[in-house]
């Protein structure tokens, strides 16, 4: 089945059963961990460099790490299509705008990209972080990262800023800021 889109365009609706799975345990975050080690390097490769790909995925996705940021407050969510992993998102609160959730991470599988399931982990992300009380949500999305930037301006989100952040080891992360009322 195709749907049209805001921009005009059609794309296919995967016609699969897409759920979340909230995670809540430290040992479930293993299963982020699986689905980043096979996308990051697919969304990434053309980005950055494999070293930066390397250094973030150990500064973002360390099983301990990501442990740290569920008791902090993060909330993880697992997407899965007919039962399968194949993505997740992750959000908390952003400390400096009072009433804004900050999405932390949306990544899908590439063989789940093209089928709606993209706009249908923002459409849940966004669902939870109202169910939380937020009434805005902002993202960082790499500048070079334009099929990203394209999914969110079809979500609705808009270009706020540009940030360039150093992560350390001579590394940066160089973003726009999006962001969308709910």
């Amino acid at each position: 089945m195709k749907k049209t889109i805001l921009d005009g365009t059609e794309k296919e609706e995967s016609g699969k059963n897409v759920t979340f799975l909230p995670l809540e345990t430290p040992g479930e975050l293993k299963r982020v961990r699986k689905i980043a080690d096979e996308v990051w390097p697919e969304t990434y490769r053309a980005i950055i460099t494999p070293e930066q790909i390397r250094y973030m995925m150990e500064m973002m996705y360390s099983v301990p790490v990501m442990e740290k940021e569920l008791f902090s407050g993060v909330f993880f969510d697992l997407c899965l299509v007919d039962g399968e992993d194949a993505g997740y998102t992750s959000f908390s609160a952003c400390p400096d705008e009072p009433g804004t959730a900050k999405l932390h991470k949306v990544y899908l599988l590439e063989r789940f990209h093209g089928q709606g399931i993209g706009q249908k982990m923002l459409a849940h992300a966004c669902a939870r972080c109202r169910e939380k009380g937020f009434s805005r949500v902002i993202l960082a999305v790499n500048k070079r990262n334009v099929k990203a930037q394209k999914a969110y301006v079809r979500a609705g989100f808009a270009v706020r800023e540009s940030v360039c952040k150093d992560i350390g080891e001579g590394f940066v992360m160089d973003d726009y800021i999006m962001g969308k009322t709910l």
